[in-house]
C-alpha cells in the first residue's frame, strides 16, 4: 500500500499507550489475559488484583497507588464491605477554578441527585493542583475532563487507550474490563484500517455498555469570527474551525483582499517554551508550523503526505518512508534523509515526552535508498497507528544543529532542559521576532512546497476574552486562535453586527466527560452506575451553560460523531430521569435513611455482594482491584 502526495488514507492515528510511560511498557501488550491466583501488591499487602497482569500498574516506579499514603487512605475504606445501614459516602468532584463552565454544570449535576439521597462535595482548586491530584489518582470520585483536539488526537487510541485501558495510568477510574483491554491490545497491532476500525468500534461498545465514562456534552461547538473585509479563502477544518494553529490550513491558503499581507491572530497566551521537545499546547501547534511533520490531515481529517512524500507498507512491522525532495531548512541547508534518520535516533536515545508516545514502539531505522530519500522504519511489533499517529506527530530536526546539542548545552540526559532560542525547521513558517508573553512573528517560507499566501502571521497575546473581542471589532486582529478560545453564541451575536466581521460555526469533535471509579465503592456496583447515569441533566450543560453551542452525546464514547472512528450504533446515553434512577436503586437493594441519604444494601444481600465482586456488567470480566476481606 503506497500513499502519494495527492492521496492519503482516512485512517486515524495513534500509538497505543503511553504504556511505556504509563505502566509496564510494550511487554504489557503481549501479556496473557489469564492469570493464576493474584499475588498481593508489595507496598500495601491488603490490596490485591483479580488478574496478576494488572499488578504492573500498581507496582510502577514512583509514589503512586499502593506506595502513596493518600491513595491508600482513599481506597481502603472504598474497598471495605459496607456495614449494616451504612450510607453511601459523599461523592467528591475536583474542578479547576479556571473552568467556570464546568462548575456551573456540576452545581446542577450535584444538586439533582440530592433527590436520590446522594451528597456531593465540589472542590475548586488551581489548575496545577487539579493536574496533580488526577495524575496521582487522589481526585476523589469523579474525574472531570475536556478534550483538546490536535491532529494526532483524531486517532482512537489517544482516548480509548489512554483513558480506559487497564494498564494506563491515565485510566483515572482504574477500570479493568478484560474484554475491552483485549480489543485495545489487538487494535494497536492491526495495520489493516478496516479490521482496526471493527476492533475500535467493538471497544467503544464495551465502554458504553459497561457504563464506565459518561459523556456530559459533545462540544461546545467551534464558533469563530474573522475579518472578512481583509481576508478571503479561510479554510474550515472539521472539528478545528478556521483559526486553529493545530490545523493551520487557513494560514497557508487565506488570501488578502487589501495591500496588507500580514495576518494578525489574537491568542490568550503565547509560548510556554520555544523548544519543540519541551512543548506544551501552544508550541506543539506552532512548532509544527516551523518544523515539518511527516504527514498531516486535510480539512476533512484525511491523512495526507507532508514532509514524507509517500510511504509503503513492507509488512506488519515495517514501513518505507520516502522523503519529499527539494526541501530546505530555514537556514538554507538542504533537508536530507540523514536528517530524518538522525531525528529518530535522537528521539529514541533521549526523548521520553511528547514524541515518545509515538516512538516507543520503533525498533530501528535504516537508509534503504539514499539517492531517492527512502528510510525504512521497523517496529518492535505489528503497528496499526503508523499513518494516523506516528507520521502525524514526528517532525524533522536539522542534524547540523542538533547533533551535538546535548553535550554543548550540558543538559545531561534531559532534552527538556535544552534552550532553543530560535527554532530552525523546514516548515511553511520561519520563527521571526519574538517578545515573550507579548507577540510572535511567523514569516512565510515562500520556498516551501505548501507556500503560504500570506507574508507573515503575527500571534498577539491578549489574556481576556473581552480584550480579544474588542481588538477583533476594532480591526487590530483578524481572528482569534481557536484551540482553546471558542466564542459563545452571545459573544458571536455581539460581533455579528460589526461591519466586515463574518461568523463561522464548525461542529466540534471535543467533549466534556466524567469518569467515576469502578474500582471503588459505590461505583463497583453496576446498578449504582446505571442509576447515577440517569441523574445527569445533559441538556442543562448544552442548552444553558453552553448556550446551545454543544450537542447531546449520542453515546458514551470518546470518539464524537464526525470522528472517522466513531461507532454510530452505540446504545444511547441514559436519559435524565430521577424517578427511573430511584427505581433502579430500590430494585438493587438500596434504601434511604431518615435524613434522606442513600444507604447501601445490607451485608446479607447476596446480589449486591456478587455485583460488587463482579464490577463489570454481566458478560464481562473484571481484572482489577478486589475487595478487602
Amino acid at each position: 500500500m503506497t500513499h502519494h502526495a495527492n492521496g492519503g488514507s482516512r485512517v486515524a492515528r495513534r500509538t497505543l499507550l503511553r504504556l511505556g510511560a504509563a505502566s509496564a511498557g510494550s511487554a504489557a501488550l503481549s501479556a496473557s489475559v489469564g492469570s493464576a491466583a493474584p499475588p498481593a501488591l508489595a507496598a500495601a499487602p491488603e490490596f490485591t488484583v483479580v488478574n496478576a497482569k494488572y499488578n504492573a500498574l500498581y507496582q510502577r516506579t514512583g509514589t503512586y497507588y499502593t506506595k502513596d499514603p493518600q491513595w491508600i487512605s482513599w481506597a481502603r475504606p472504598r474497598l471495605t464491605w459496607p456495614q449494616a445501614n451504612e450510607k453511601v459516602p459523599e461523592l467528591t468532584v475536583v474542578i479547576p477554578t479556571v473552568q467556570t463552565n464546568w462548575l456551573d454544570a456540576w452545581r446542577k449535576f450535584a444538586a439533582d441527585p440530592g433527590k436520590l439521597g446522594l451528597k456531593y462535595n465540589l472542590q475548586q482548586v488551581s489548575e496545577a493542583r487539579w493536574l496533580d491530584v488526577i495524575n496521582l489518582h487522589t481526585h476523589g470520585d469523579i474525574e472531570v475532563h475536556s478534550a483538546i483536539l490536535r491532529p494526532e488526537r483524531v486517532d482512537p487510541a489517544e482516548w480509548l487507550t489512554s483513558r480506559a485501558y487497564g494498564l494506563d495510568r491515565r485510566n483515572y477510574g482504574e477500570w479493568v474490563n478484560q474484554q475491552y483491554d483485549a480489543l485495545i491490545e489487538a487494535q494497536v497491532a492491526e495495520s489493516d484500517p478496516v479490521r482496526r476500525l471493527k476492533l475500535v468500534q467493538d471497544a467503544q461498545r464495551i465502554l458504553a455498555d459497561d457504563l464506565y465514562i459518561t459523556q456530559l456534552g459533545w462540544g461546545p461547538g467551534v464558533i469563530e469570527a474573522y475579518n472578512s473585509a481583509a481576508w478571503d479563502g479561510v479554510v474550515q477544518t472539521r472539528g478545528f474551525g478556521i483559526g486553529s494553529f493545530n490545523a493551520f490550513h487557513t494560514f497557508l491558503r487565506a488570501r488578502p483582499k487589501t495591500a496588507r499581507r500580514k495576518m494578525i491572530v489574537g491568542i490568550h497566551s503565547l509560548l510556554e517554551t520555544t523548544s519543540i521537545i519541551a512543548a506544551g499546547n501552544n508550541m506543539r501547534a506552532i512548532g509544527r508550523m516551523i518544523y515539518d511533520r511527516l504527514a498531516y490531515m486535510d480539512e476533512n481529517l484525511k491523512v495526507i503526505p507532508w514532509a514524507a512524500e509517500s510511504w509503503t507498507r513492507v509488512d506488519d512491522r515495517t514501513w518505507d518512508i520516502k522523503l519529499r525532495p527539494g526541501m530546505t531548512f530555514h537556514d538554507g541547508k538542504p533537508v536530507t534523509i540523514d536528517d530524518l534518520q538522525f531525528t529518530f535516533d535522537f528521539m529514541l536515545r533521549w526523548e521520553r515526552g511528547n514524541f515518545w508516545t509515538a516512538n516507543q514502539f520503533l525498533q530501528k531505522t535504516e537508509i534503504k535508498d539514499a539517492a531517492n530519500g527512502i528510510l525504512r522504519a521497523t517496529f518492535k511489533q505489528p503497528y496499526g497507528q503508523f499513518e494516523s499517529y506516528f507520521l502525524q506527530l514526528n517532525v524533522i530536526l536539522p542534524q547540523h544543529i542538533w547533533q551535538n546539542i546535548m553535550a554543548e548545552q550540558g543538559v545531561g540526559d534531559d532534552p527538556m532542559r535544552l534552550r532553543i532560542d530560535k527554532p530552525i525547521g523546514s516548515g511553511p513558517f520561519k520563527f521571526g521576532r519574538y517578545q515573550k508573553d507579548a507577540e510572535l512573528q511567523l514569516i512565510a517560507d515562500k520556498t516551501h512546497f505548501s507556500k503560504p499566501s500570506v507574508d507573515e502571521v503575527w500571534a498577539v497575546a491578549t489574556p481576556s476574552i473581552d480584550g480579544l473581542l474588542g481588538r477583533l471589532q476594532s480591526g487590530d486582529i483578524d481572528l482569534i486562535e481557536s484551540s482553546d478560545t471558542h466564542l459563545t453564541p452571545s459573544q458571536a451575536k455581539q460581533l455579528a453586527d460589526t461591519s466586515g466581521i463574518t461568523i463561522v460555526r464548525t461542529p466540534d469533535l471535543n467533549w466534556l466527560h466524567g469518569v467515576p471509579r469502578p474500582s471503588n465503592l459505590p461505583w463497583r456496583d453496576y446498578e449504582f452506575r446505571r442509576a447515577w447515569h440517569h441523574s445527569i441533566d445533559r441538556e442543562f450543560l448544552v442548552k444553558v451553560v453552553w448556550e446551545g453551542a454543544g450537542r447531546i452525546p449520542l453515546g458514551n464514547t470518546f470518539l464524537v460523531e464526525g470522528n472517522p472512528w466513531n461507532n454510530p450504533d452505540l446504545p444511547p446515553v441514559p436519559p435524565y430521569d430521577l424517578d427511573r434512577a430511584r427505581a433502579v436503586l430500590k430494585a438493587a437493594g438500596y434504601s434511604w435513611a431518615d435524613d434522606g441519604r442513600l444507604v447501601y444494601p445490607p451485608p446479607s444481600d447476596a446480589n449486591f455482594r456478587k455485583r460488587v465482586q463482579q464490577v463489570c456488567k454481566d458478560g464481562y470480566t473484571w481484572g482489577g482491584l478486589e475487595m478487602i476481606g
